[in-house]
């Protein structure tokens, strides 16, 4: 749609909002600071192939808000800046029904084996993975919190993020987790020969919690990206006692720089309306046999394998490397192989606990 309407003086952008499902297709966490978000949309035109540009809205969220806090929206402006259509959920077949009728049709509709793009995958773990066992989850949601960010300090290695159970969020009594999730961005690992991820919390009046502290437990691998998390038992939190939380850890950059971090977050009793979903229902590795039989429903004229001019996708930049036997197809094995391509660089959620609705 790019290609056709372009030349008639469309412009087509593409917004970065805050992450509607955080640890999904990559491990991808909440950025922190502008750069940060600058960095995932300058991934996203990577992993996407595509020229259009991205408009990254600022930290405060101000966009998002203003087009309805909806994760996958689209709306058509005219020259004069008013919303003509406007959509919860993009539909691209909608759209180029709209243009038509706005600015016209186009001679010849570009097919997709016309665009071919040059689609990437996220950037892959820096160690091993699957080493920590994860917990579950169920129905909590992201809180309000501030990392409390020095100007001349280390990055925010591992990001933390913090979730409560409705019934903290309601009544200040119940389940608070903690998650340290290693920033993709960073190339950090967790170095396992030193000590333990570690954190604490001040004590505040009138706040009970089973533990103040904690320590992640030990690992027999030299190092992975795992996230380290806690669940602490709530018995009262007052909405008006925001809680202040020290954490201290070794990140290792490769295998010659290592760095002893301390960092602080403010956490509040507060819903995150932009904190996103972690961990939603289309997480996980994919699997071989159902991943290859997916791909090969475009194989139109039932061989049992996929052309050139059948693939679609992520497949298709890909479609010659793939080809081992480069007999001009890719057969249900290759297939396979291909899937486990994916695994090696996606990192899967864990079980499904997507909040009722996106924020």
């Amino acid at each position: 749609m790019f290609r056709d309407y372009g030349p008639k003086e469309v412009k087509f952008f593409f917004i970065y909002k805050s992450l509607a499902h955080p640890e999904l297709a990559g491990n991808y966490v909440q950025p922190f600071t502008l750069p940060e978000r600058l960095d995932h949309a300058r991934q996203a035109e990577r992993q996407l192939g595509a020229s259009i540009p991205w408009i990254v809205d600022a930290m405060d969220n101000r966009l998002k808000h203003a087009l309805g806090d909806r994760p996958n929206s689209e709306f058509v402006i005219n020259p004069e800046g008013i919303i003509i259509r406007k959509r919860a959920w993009s539909d691209p077949t909608q759209v180029r029904k709209d243009l038509e009728e706005l600015v016209g049709p186009v001679n010849r509709i570009t097919r997709e084996e016309d665009v071919q793009l040059k689609l990437e995958l996220p950037p892959k773990a820096t160690a091993a993975e699957r080493v920590m066992p994860r917990l579950n989850r169920p129905k909590m949601q992201p809180i309000m919190m501030e990392p409390q960010i020095e100007q001349e300090g280390p990055p925010f290695f591992a990001k933390l993020r913090a979730e409560a159970d409705a019934s903290l969020l309601r009544d200040g009594n119940g389940q608070l987790y903690l998650g340290f999730h290693l920033d993709p961005f960073h190339n950090a690992h967790w170095n396992n020969l030193t000590e333990s991820l570690s954190f604490r919390i001040d004590t505040v009046e009138g706040v009970t919690i089973d533990k103040w502290e904690g320590v992640a437990q030990k690992v027999s691998a030299v190092s992975d990206a795992d996230p380290r998390e806690f669940m602490l038992n709530v018995a009262a939190w007052p909405v008006d006692k925001p809680l202040r939380l020290t954490v201290s850890y070794f990140a290792c950059v490769g295998e010659e720089s290592c760095y002893a971090v301390k960092q602080e977050y403010v956490l509040h009793r507060e819903r995150d309306i932009d904190g996103g979903g972690a961990r939603g229902e289309g997480a996980g590795y994919w699997e071989s046999e159902e991943f290859a039989q997916r791909m090969l429903a475009s194989d139109k004229d039932k061989d049992g394998k996929l052309a050139k001019t059948e693939a679609t996708g992520i497949i298709l930049p890909q479609f010659d490397k793939l080809d081992r036997n480069k007999d001009g197809f890719l057969d249900l094995d290759e297939l396979k192989v291909f899937s486990d391509w994916l695994n090696y660089h996606h990192t899967p959620g864990t079980p499904s606990s997507e909040p009722d609705s996106d924020p």
